[in-house]
């Protein structure tokens, strides 16, 4: 069995991804009334998960992809 650190990647973001989604975070069940100034608003929180969970599937999308072309390419050569 060969170290496929790619590989590794992708299941470990294909993990966050399941734990973003066990999290998920609704800004609009948030209240406006415990907001406190400088702090972190509901929406920025939500615009933030938003962009991690395109990162983590972005990752595991490439990592699924590169795997598989070294595979194929191994399996012909």
């Amino acid at each position: 069995m060969r170290n496929n650190s790619l590989a590794m990647l992708g299941t470990i973001a294909a993990i966050g991804i399941l734990a973003w989604w066990i999290g998920f975070f609704d800004p609009t069940t948030c209240t406006p009334d415990v907001q406190v100034d400088g702090w972190t608003s509901c929406e920025q929180i939500a615009a933030e998960r938003n962009i991690a969970l395109g990162v983590l599937i972005a990752i595991v999308i490439t990592a699924l992809v590169v795997t598989l072309l070294r595979y194929l390419r191994n399996r012909r050569g």
